[in-house]
């Protein structure tokens, strides 16, 4: 039986006037420091002081000795289903104030823009592409669902971009990928019309962000000016100059390398769904959906070339944001983000380095100025953590207390 925890959208909650975490370590987006107060007035950061500041009357007082403040974190691809509400929940009681959607059309669209007006403090926040730019016929509508508006050609790109910034995406999503690599061939869109969607994009202002399935769509997909990856690859190797290629561009890259890895036969959702300081958050239909695995035709895959990307990448300074294509196979909200964290430090960032592709990296990459850094002026998304994640990244899931804009989020727990 799941414990009661829908929250309508409209229902008003009111931040405290005042609060201090006291006596904490901070981990501020990108660097640490310790023994600081952390002052939140009204849902914001007023101040981040050293030890021993005075508190002021009428603040709450949290104790953090042996703790560290995190940024609330982000997820920076995921997939909402039809009961986002209930993913935007279980994704705030994990520590994830805020993710980005990668793809919703039709009345789960309409639904997600509801709820990102309203903003409401139990749920995550929501920033959505709305329906991306895929080819008749392309990715993903092989996977069944209402169909979406497709793009021929590169003589449509202006409309298509156009259509969807007037229904109200924040950004575009471009799908340049044939599946070939999963051994499912579907038609893709051509270099040009890739290149014609991010013009379109950047003549309004908008981020373009592609989905790749190798490393030469990638390249590909850079050269054409996308702001972002979406995906990295697998593959056995990867070219000595790929990195270059990124960081010179300014792209970034939000690997999701949990996916990849499962598809390279090393799926983690079952160590996420059986480590205690998670599961209880997991709501039941999420849990069986975690033991689930990709299969692509061929078998496995080797990732050697996956990770070895991701080391190039952090060596060149290009922009890393974690990301888990929450609820594909092994996925869910929330609880994977702990393990691509833990998974991205195997692969070569640092705990610090992760801790910033899950906080000031994907603010930056998207382009949010109100969230990603414990910095005065800025919204109160905050996560306590019981230890130490600068040092090692699995304490990420010993959350003591979680806030939304300075109002503490109630976890919801779900029974076995």
């Amino acid at each position: 039986m799941v414990v009661p925890f829908l929250l309508s959208i409209a229902t008003p909650v009111q931040a405290p006037a005042a609060f201090v975490v006291r006596d904490v370590r901070v981990f501020d987006g990108e660097r640490i420091a310790g023994r600081r107060s952390v002052l939140v007035r009204d849902g914001v950061i007023v101040s981040v002081d050293g030890a021993g500041k005075a508190v002021p009357p009428g603040a709450a007082v949290v104790d953090g000795r042996g703790r560290t403040l995190l940024p609330g974190l982000m997820d920076g691809h995921v997939h909402l289903s039809d009961s986002a509400e209930a993913d935007l929940r279980q994704a705030a009681s994990l520590g994830v104030t805020t993710v980005f959607d990668m793809f919703s059309g039709s009345t789960r669209f309409e639904r997600i823009k509801a709820i990102r007006a309203a903003d409401p403090p139990g749920l995550a926040s929501v920033l959505t592409a709305g329906t991306g730019a895929s080819a008749p016929g392309g990715h993903p509508s092989q996977m069944g669902g209402p169909p979406v508006p497709a793009i021929a050609d590169s003589t449509e790109a202006e409309a298509f971009v156009a259509a969807r910034m007037a229904e109200g995406s924040d950004y575009l999503k471009i799908i340049f990928d044939d599946l070939a690599q999963l051994g499912k061939p579907v038609p893709m869109l051509s270099p040009g019309t890739l290149s014609a969607l991010v013009a379109a994009a950047h003549a309004r202002g908008t981020l373009a962000v592609v989905h790749i399935g190798s490393e030469a769509q990638a390249r590909t997909a850079v050269e054409a000016g996308a702001d972002g990856l979406v995906h990295l690859f697998t593959a056995e190797r990867v070219s000595a100059g790929f990195a270059t290629l990124v960081a010179g561009r300014r792209a970034f890259v939000v690997p999701t390398l949990a996916i990849l890895r499962s598809i390279c036969g090393k799926p983690n959702g079952t160590l996420m769904v059986s480590d205690s300081l998670l599961r209880p958050f997991i709501r039941p239909l999420w849990r069986r959906m975690m033991t689930t695995t990709w299969g692509p035709r061929g078998g496995p895959r080797s990732c050697d070339g996956t990770e070895e990307a991701i080391r190039q990448l952090v060596r060149h300074g290009a922009p890393i944001v974690a990301g888990t294509d929450a609820p594909a196979p092994g996925q869910t909200y929330g609880a994977s983000l702990h393990g691509e964290l833990e998974l991205l430090v195997g692969a070569g960032l640092t705990p610090i380095q992760a801790l910033a592709a899950a906080t000031s990296a994907p603010a930056r990459a998207f382009r949010l100025t109100d969230r990603g850094w414990i910095r005065p002026g800025l919204r109160a998304d905050l996560v306590l953590i019981d230890g130490d994640p600068t040092s090692d990244i699995q304490a990420t899931r010993r959350i003591v207390a979680i806030w939304k804009r300075g109002i503490p989020v109630e976890r919801a727990r779900y029974e076995e």
